[in-house]
């Protein structure tokens, strides 16, 4: 991935829709990944970064029913 995890981080927080697409959050703590722009907000401590929906998915994470990562 490009793009550091700070400024993943500071995208996530602030739901900027310019990185919708770049990059997919996952949440340890639920099991899901989602989108940038998610409603969801986790404990930063809780929070993985991946580059495309398909390494989240595959690091065992399951797409989120709210922001529909995968549509």
């Amino acid at each position: 991935m490009t793009i550091s995890i700070e400024e993943c981080y500071r995208a996530f927080e602030a739901r900027d829709p310019a990185y919708d697409g770049r990059f997919y959050v996952a949440v340890k703590t639920t099991g899901v990944y989602c989108r940038p722009v998610c409603a969801g907000r986790p404990k930063r401590e809780n929070v993985r970064f991946y580059a495309t929906a398909a390494e989240a998915r595959d690091a065992g994470f399951r797409a989120c029913k709210r922001c529909k990562p995968e549509a």
